[in-house]
């Protein structure tokens, strides 16, 4: 072999090894690569999950915070509502009570409720016949039929009819004759029973 044929041959063998080894350097360059972008890609995905989960989480505390606001908004309203009804309600009720009151009717509705009270009362008092005999009705003075009534009760029971100047739109009292309450039977009295007042 001569050395043009040697010289040739080992030009030869060194490029093929530089070839070889450019393409190993090519591959393991490709696959650093690959790597890298995989590895960026998880990274970018995880910081974009982060980041929606992060905001989210910011707009459902928003959402919730408005919610609330609503609801409280809301409540205070429907409170508000509730009582201008009930107060209206009320009026209406009390004006209609007082007009009751000064018609016929409420005479009737006197003295049937003062049958009724006082049985019931009677039967309930272990000292009914001590209680029978110095019990006093106590009716509003501005009833219009109060001296109707004052002598009507009078005459038919054994109880003493008095006057009082409280307003309690209607009704009676039951009062001992040392002035202790033994039963109240106001139109007052039944409406605060159902919590309207």
């Amino acid at each position: 072999m001569t050395i043009q044929q040697k010289l040739d041959l080992f030009t030869q063998k060194t490029m093929e090894s530089v070839n070889r080894q450019c393409l190993e350097a090519a591959h393991e360059i490709q696959n650093a690569i690959k790597t890298a972008v995989s590895e960026t890609k998880k990274k970018a995905r995880k910081e974009m999950a982060d980041r929606v989960r992060i905001e989210s989480y910011q707009l459902e505390r928003e959402s919730n915070k408005k919610i609330h606001t609503a609801s409280m908004a809301a409540r205070r309203d429907l409170s508000a509502l509730r009582k201008r009804l009930t107060n209206e309600l009320l009026t209406d009720l009390e004006k209609n009570l007082r007009h009751f009151a000064d018609t016929p009717a409420y005479k009737d509705f006197i003295l049937e409720g003062l049958i009724a009270a006082t049985t019931s009362t009677l039967t309930a008092n272990a000292n009914a016949d001590m209680l029978k005999d110095f019990a006093i009705v106590q009716l509003m003075a501005k009833d219009i039929f109060y001296e109707e009534l004052k002598i009507q009760i009078e005459v038919e029971t054994a109880f003493t009819v008095e006057a009082t100047d409280e307003d309690f739109i209607g009704g009676f009292r039951l009062i001992s004759e040392n002035g202790r309450k033994i039963a109240d039977y106001t139109l007052l009295a039944r409406l605060k029973d159902l919590k309207i007042v």
